[in-house]
């Protein structure tokens, strides 16, 4: 049986952490995207797998065909063909046993097109979604998360789906005929106890709508401006905040800014002119319409989308940074090119004051110099003097000098100004103008700021944000056995967590008292011991590696006190002790074991940080590589298309899916149990024994009697 190379590897976490494997642009597609106009051939790739080898087990794939000979083969502007290649379920089976290069050569072809050429107008695009590759690496992509198996609007999860769905949602792109349908919005509640609607999508939606994301993000993501870093490949909060910690030093004025609404009121003309500028593609543009205005039920009452971007939509995040990227574009030519000027530090003069204290402190020392440093009362004064200099700022500010910085995570934004306070009141007016007339949009009133750099605070990403200190710091430096005084420049950036507010959060979750005292979670004590402490444990990891690269990262121990002690109150309310007998039981670190089924015993115990010193560097964020882009390189492997794994029936394969293998609280129970014994979330069966599997028919099976072991393992 042939197998597709996409999916989760062996092994891997449930998130799917996995890359599908694309080589680097081979023979055609380099040709292809320097040639003064993209042509690409839409017909599929055949490739005849190799034959089964017992090479690492029984189970072990077909040889893949060898790219070497595909690169004899090509000619500019064809895609390669080998054998003829037997239908199964209306797929081609040996397009099926292995992602060819088409529908991912193809995006990396745009993508490849859009980095060379930034204004590139791209045609033709929606013949992409005749390609089953980018449905199957869709389908991989998402197939793991839970939130697939919520419910859509017509009840259904992405259990069952098959090469069958992906068959008839590429027959309905052919004749035009799909059409969104509305999601079921719920609320979620937020950090300041409001909430947040979110819109849930049918899972057939879901796969186009990942097919999407995957078109424009070729397109677009080349584009992006570096300031930009909400919802982008290996981009997050840490790279915005490291932006700030390389490039702010000498900010005098910070800009907090807020969009008001700014995924529920993005205009939609608007958004489709935008795309208009880069695709020109009516049908792929009729069907970008087709998501914005799909609308959605509230209870069971159906509401039409007049504007904004659905949230909980996958395409959703990507369209607003389509959107706001032309607010990148405007602060970047309109903004920091018109009001900078000036070269060099801005500080390359004397300030007069500085000189008076420079000339008085020669004064003294002169004097000491001829009485001979004997006379207190002279030394005293050289003293003072001395510490008045340090007080004073050496440099003058030059007018003539200004300097813009801008920073955006999704709709927040942060704008550093080297220069005066009414030039970041122009600037904050004429980014509002510009979202008011182009983008209507509007700023909030009520979160967005001016703030003094030295004196005052700004908030971004939920870390406090300021530049030096009010009162420059003095060090004593040794060198060469001479010890003396330097001042240490007060315009570097500081990045603070704002410890009250943590401790804040932990009081609303019933972990401690409202002035940080440690309490019980009585929430938590029905949960077993290894629960408690790893539910307390990664909570204390998160905010540590969230607050990695703060200047008072020591202060975070009084977050990593409250945990510990409220994680030790837990068990002793769970146990009816108390906590000192909870540490002499479980000691310092609440060491506690749990048996597994075989009888051994796994201990888990508190995490905790050991050195609190500050690292500022230390941001916890990836690099890319090179290469084919981390969304194309899924390197695990897709069971659609695999024979039943109970009964070995090729006919009407589908998945049977579940939400969880292991879940805190909950025990795994009917068939459920095996998928939780190989670490597995889906399984492919046939439509008679999936029906089976839901009338819990197939409860309590084990591996040793599954027809077709293979397509459930591996």
């Amino acid at each position: 049986m042939s197998v597709l190379t996409v999916g989760l590897p062996k092994g891997s976490n449930s998130q799917g952490n996995g890359v599908i494997v694309v080589p680097e642009f081979y023979g055609p597609v380099a040709q292809l995207v320097s040639s003064s106009r993209l042509i690409i051939d839409w017909s599929p790739v055949q490739v005849r797998p190799g034959p089964p080898t017992r090479k690492g087990g029984a189970f072990a794939s077909p040889s893949p065909p060898k790219l070497q000979n595909l690169k004899k083969k090509h000619t500019a502007g064809v895609t390669p063909r080998e054998g003829k290649g037997s239908q199964v379920n209306g797929f081609d089976e040996d397009r099926l046993s292995r992602m060819g290069y088409t529908g991912l050569s193809r995006i990396e072809a745009l993508r490849h097109k859009s980095r060379t050429d930034p204004n590139w107008v791209h045609e033709d695009i929606y013949r992409l979604l005749y390609n089953s590759n980018l449905y199957i690496a869709a389908y991989e992509r998402i197939k793991s998360k839970p939130g697939n198996m919520t419910q859509g609007a017509d009840k259904t999860t992405l259990d069952g789906f098959s090469v069958e769905t992906i068959s008839n949602l590429i027959s309905a792109m052919r004749n035009e005929s799909f059409q969104f349908a509305r999601a079921r919005r719920i609320a979620i509640p937020k950090a300041n106890g409001g909430s947040r609607p979110l819109g849930i999508a049918t899972p057939r939606d879901k796969i186009v709508q990942e097919v999407i994301r995957m078109i424009l993000e070729a397109i677009y993501e080349p584009t992006f401006l570096d300031c930009s870093h909400g919802f982008r490949p290996h981009k997050g909060c840490h790279t915005a905040l490291r932006q700030i910690r390389n490039e702010w030093s000498g900010t005098t004025w910070i800009i907090e800014g807020d969009i008001k609404g700014c995924f529920d009121n993005i205009d939609h003309r608007t958004l489709i002119g935008v795309l208009k500028q880069r695709i020109n593609d009516s049908r792929f543009i009729n069907l970008i319409w087709k998501s914005l205005r799909a609308g959605y039920l509230e209870f069971t009452t159906p509401i039409n989308n007049l504007s904004g971007t659905p949230q909980g939509s996958i395409v959703s995040p990507l369209l607003a940074n389509i959107y706001l990227h032309e607010l990148d574009r405007f602060v970047k030519a309109q903004v920091i090119q018109k009001h900078e000027k000036g070269s060099g530090s801005g500080r390359s003069k004397l300030s007069q004051e500085y000189r008076r204290a420079a000339a008085k402190l020669a004064a003294i020392r002169q004097r000491m110099n001829t009485s001979g440093g004997n006379e207190p009362v002279i030394l005293q004064e050289f003293r003072s003097a001395k510490k008045q200099l340090l007080r004073i700022p050496a440099m003058k500010d030059d007018a003539d000098f200004i300097r813009v910085k801008y920073v955006r995570y999704a709709d927040d934004w942060v704008i550093g100004i080297n220069g005066p306070r009414n030039l970041a009141e122009l600037i904050r007016n004429e980014v509002g103008i510009f979202l008011s007339e182009t983008l209507k949009l509007s700023l909030s009133g009520e979160k967005t700021h001016i703030r003094h750099a030295k004196s005052e605070e700004a908030r971004f990403l939920g870390t406090r944000v300021k530049i030096g200190d009010k009162n420059p710091k003095v060090k004593t430096i040794v060198r060469n056995g001479n010890s003396f005084t330097k001042r240490v420049a007060g315009w570097t950036p500081k990045l603070l967590a704002p410890v009250p507010d943590l401790i804040t959060r932990l009081a609303t979750k019933g972990m401690c008292t409202i002035v940080g005292v440690p309490t019980a979670n009585r929430a938590w004590s029905t949960l077993d011991d290894v629960q408690i402490v790893e539910q307390y444990s990664a909570i204390l990891r998160g905010i540590t590696n969230y607050y990695s690269f703060v200047d008072n990262f020591r202060e975070l121990s009084r977050v990593q006190f409250i945990l510990k002690y409220s994680a030790a109150k837990t068990l002793a309310a769970k146990h009816r002790s108390t906590v000192p007998k909870i540490f002499r039981k479980h000691g310092k670190r609440l060491v506690v074991s749990r048996k597994s089924n075989t009888g051994s015993s796994n201990n888990t115990n508190m995490y905790e940080i050991g050195c609190w010193a500050s690292k500022p560097r230390r941001f916890m964020s990836g690099t890319q590589t090179g290469g084919v882009p981390i969304a194309y390189k899924l390197r695990s492997r897709s069971k659609l298309g695999e024979a039943c794994a109970i009964c070995s029936d090729p006919e009407n394969v589908e998945m049977h899916h579940i939400r969880h293998i292991r879940k805190s609280g909950e025990k795994n129970s009917g068939f459920s149990q095996l998928l939780a014994t190989i670490n597995r979330k889906q399984i492919p069966v046939c439509r008679t024994c999936h029906m089976k599997i839901h009338a819990g028919k197939y409860d309590g099976l084990k591996l040793s009697e599954l027809a077709n072991p293979r397509a459930a393992v591996r």
